[in-house]
């Protein structure tokens, strides 16, 4: 059975295992946005409890946002203080291991008091877990950059302790046109590693274009983040299915190597 494996987007910020893999599923700006349902879509435009009736650009999730990087739309967060964005390494770097910054300007999105601001995002290659991660296992798809002024108004996500399967977490996403989006869905599996970099998060988060990059956050009124997520593998993308080893979506744990590019 052929199994596909897609990318929503400190090895001196330079696999994915499986040969063949189609690009990542990070929208182009103007392209389609694909959805992998794994058991059912648990997305919503919900705000967390003791929020209701605040604006949806503020409160415990107001620190996503939306990055635009040489024609990918992906998703980022402000990380530890108001000028970090963590995101997925391909939302940064293309399949040549390029920055995306050199065939378009990159940008990061975020409502701020109603308001929408778009500043400028540099990537860093010193800080990322890999320049080629279309070359590199998943784990390695984590990237930090840095805005050219910090935001203000906005709490930056902190940074939480390692997952455990069975965990409830929860995974936004924000766009100017669509608002914000939460899935509460849940860790399945972590997957160790032996080069004893970041772990393997496996989800059953639904999936979709322009994901790329979110984090994977902890519930509660104060969120922290565990994981970033990738993109999924799956045998069969265009149809819901339970959640098994053929079907479901990934990212990789905020860890050590993680911890030290944003403390950095």
């Amino acid at each position: 059975m052929t199994r596909r494996l897609t990318r929503h987007g400190m090895l001196g910020c330079a696999l994915l295992a499986l040969a063949g893999a189609p690009p990542a599923l990070s929208s182009p700006v103007t392209g389609p946005d694909a959805t992998v349902v794994v058991g059912r879509d648990t997305r919503s435009s919900a705000l967390p409890p003791g929020e209701v009736g605040k604006s949806a650009f503020a409160g415990s999730w107001g620190a996503t946002g939306t990055i635009e990087c040489g024609g990918m739309r992906s998703t980022g967060q402000l990380t530890g203080r108001g000028d970090l964005v963590t995101t997925a390494a391909h939302a940064l770097y293309d399949e040549n291991g390029q920055s995306r910054a050199a065939s378009g300007a990159c940008r990061f999105i975020i409502a701020v008091g109603g308001t929408t601001r778009s500043i400028a995002l540099k990537p860093d290659p010193a800080r990322c877990g890999s320049t080629r991660p279309y070359g590199m296992a998943g784990h390695h798809d984590w990237a930090v950059g840095r805005l050219a002024e910090p935001v203000t108004g906005i709490r930056p996500y902190r940074l939480g302790l390692p997952p455990s399967p069975g965990q409830g977490i929860v995974v936004v996403s924000y766009s100017p046109e669509r608002g914000r989006t939460v899935d509460h869905c849940q860790v399945r599996e972590v997957v160790e590693k032996s080069d004893g970099g970041p772990r393997e998060i496996r989800t059953d988060c639904t999936g979709r274009g322009g994901l790329s990059g979110a984090a994977y956050l902890t519930t509660g009124p104060d969120p922290a983040i565990v994981g970033i997520h990738v993109g999924y593998r799956s045998a069969t993308p265009g149809s819901a299915a339970p959640y098994s080893s053929s079907h479901y979506t990934f990212g990789t744990t905020a860890e050590r190597r993680f911890k030290a590019a944003v403390a950095d």
